[in-house]
């Protein structure tokens, strides 16, 4: 991950998309998204939490917070799974994502 720190979902997906290599692309692709979110939570999630959003980035984790998201794993989460189906170009459906989060969290 470079020292640029993005203050969105947006900007979190350009730099992946940026920063990762056509090859773990190609890696990535065949993967289904469970498959990708198992792989990456502890290599790229890390990375994301690490030097995203306990760096201290007020920007991005405002961002998080406004959706009432509040945990580090789960903002990192977000970011996996939205860049997982942008590069597979499906839909990201981030309010799904969140409707999914809060449902969780009541149960």
């Amino acid at each position: 991950m470079k020292k640029d720190k993005p203050k969105n979902l947006t900007e979190c997906i350009q730099m992946l998309d940026k920063n990762l290599k056509k090859e773990d692309k190609e890696y990535i692709n065949p993967l289904t998204e469970d498959e990708f979110f198992m792989e990456s939570h502890f290599t790229i999630g890390m990375g994301i939490r690490n030097e995203w959003i306990r760096c201290g980035n007020p920007e991005l984790i405002a961002f998080f917070l406004d959706q009432g998201i509040k945990h580090t794993d789960d903002m990192s989460a977000m970011i996996l799974t939205s860049y997982y189906r942008y590069l597979l170009e499906k839909e990201i459906d981030f309010e799904g994502q969140i409707s999914a989060y809060k449902k969780e969290l009541e149960q």
